[in-house]
């Protein structure tokens, strides 16, 4: 039995494969807010890389709810979960 893995994913993952989500098995992903607010910004223009942004803008919003933030959301039968990662704010004692 192999153990369930964690991945977080960048935005060059998500941008060479816009269904990248589905390719992780069993596993949960992670995607930090930071890399949807530069996909945001990258959905402008004709290129792949901003038809791969805006693909997988619409693929989130088929998924989205409340849960993707605390709980997560199954991405189908034997994959694992997606959620995506707010951020956090800094310790008190950085500062």
């Amino acid at each position: 039995m192999t153990k369930k893995k964690i991945f977080i994913l960048d935005t060059n993952v998500i941008l060479h494969d816009y269904r990248c989500i589905y390719k992780f098995e069993e596993n949960d992903l992670i995607i930090p807010i930071v890399v949807l607010e530069e996909l945001d910004k990258l959905k402008k223009g004709t290129d792949l890389i901003s038809y791969n942004a805006r693909e997988f803008t619409r693929e989130l919003d088929k998924l989205s709810g409340k849960k993707l933030f605390k709980e997560g959301i199954p991405l189908g039968e034997g994959l694992g979960k997606l959620y995506v990662e707010p951020g956090k704010e800094y310790s008190k004692k950085l500062s």
